[in-house]
């Protein structure tokens, strides 16, 4: 009886285990031994084709110039249950500066009102915007909580930064997808740049920039069957927020693709972390 015991201890704490990693509730030690086992798995089992695909450098800058717009992903910290420091240390440094701060999703571990209202606060002459992530929207204690936070609004929605059109997308509730929704806004747009912000990564190719989910290469369009939903004329820049929130991620990273460009980041607490920056239509890195 004392060993019947012992074995349902021991597979109950080993499945409670499993489900917080899985779903990011805590990380013991081994996490990021798991996390890169899993995905040295993924890319061996799902080889990644780059052909046609070109890697971008966007233009480092050490500080931030005024009127300047910022796209931050993944913004929650470790050391915190808010943003993360460098985060809140580079919009306090630059609060005067920066016209607008976009975050591409996953700013909180664990939302709440409270944050919601914080992070609002933080705002003295800058606009916030919010493409949300799966923390933000998927969490079963986060979506009410957003939605009737001071962010909450209906997904896509338009906005202008300096004249150039950004569509703020949730790409969260369609799937990782590109809604159809979405997509007729992209498309209807009379202008020759167009920036997409959203949390998820839209193409199977380039699921190695986030922390990879194999499930959902089967469900993403390649590249190919991708671009032909958009426009041939229009320059797209997609920017990305499901990136860089661990060591073993990217900090940042950019690929073209015929007229499109993903830019993705993310904030991990790490040397090298980075926020990408808009102003008179070019994209720059601020490494933090």
């Amino acid at each position: 009886m004392t060993m019947l015991r012992l074995f349902i201890a021991l597979v109950a704490g080993f499945s409670i285990f499993v489900f917080g990693v899985t779903f990011e509730h805590y990380k013991y030690p081994p996490y990021s031994f798991l996390l890169n086992a899993k995905n040295s798995l993924i890319n061996f089992l799902v080889p990644i084709s780059r052909e046609g695909f070109e890697l971008c450098d966007l233009p480092a800058v050490s500080h931030v110039e005024e009127g300047s717009h910022a796209f931050i992903g993944h913004a929650y910290g470790r050391e915190t249950d808010f943003l993360a420091l460098n985060i809140l240390n580079f919009i306090g440094k630059n609060n005067h500066k920066l016209k607008s701060v976009s975050f591409t999703g996953d700013l909180f571990a664990v939302p709440s009102l409270n944050k919601w209202a914080r992070l609002s606060a933080l705002s003295e002459s800058h606009m916030i915007f919010i493409a949300p992530g799966n923390h933000d929207v998927a969490r079963p204690d986060s979506f009410d909580v957003f939605n009737i936070g001071p962010f909450g609004v209906s997904y896509p929605f338009l906005e202008k930064l300096d004249d150039i059109p950004v569509v703020y997308d949730d790409g969260v509730s369609s799937n990782w997808l590109i809604s159809s929704k979405s997509n007729e806004l992209i498309n209807s747009l009379a202008s020759q740049n167009v920036i997409i912000a959203r949390h998820n990564i839209p193409v199977s190719e380039l699921l190695h920039l986030a922390n990879s989910r194999a499930e959902m290469s089967n469900l993403l369009p390649d590249i190919n069957e991708f671009v032909r939903g958009f426009r041939a004329d229009v320059r797209y820049t997609w920017l990305i927020g499901d990136s860089g929130a661990f060591p073993e991620l990217p900090r940042l990273s950019c690929i073209q693709y015929s007229n499109h460009t993903f830019i993705a980041n993310g904030i991990g607490e790490v040397l090298g972390d980075s926020v990408v920056l808009f102003k008179d239509g070019n994209f720059y890195k601020h490494e933090l």
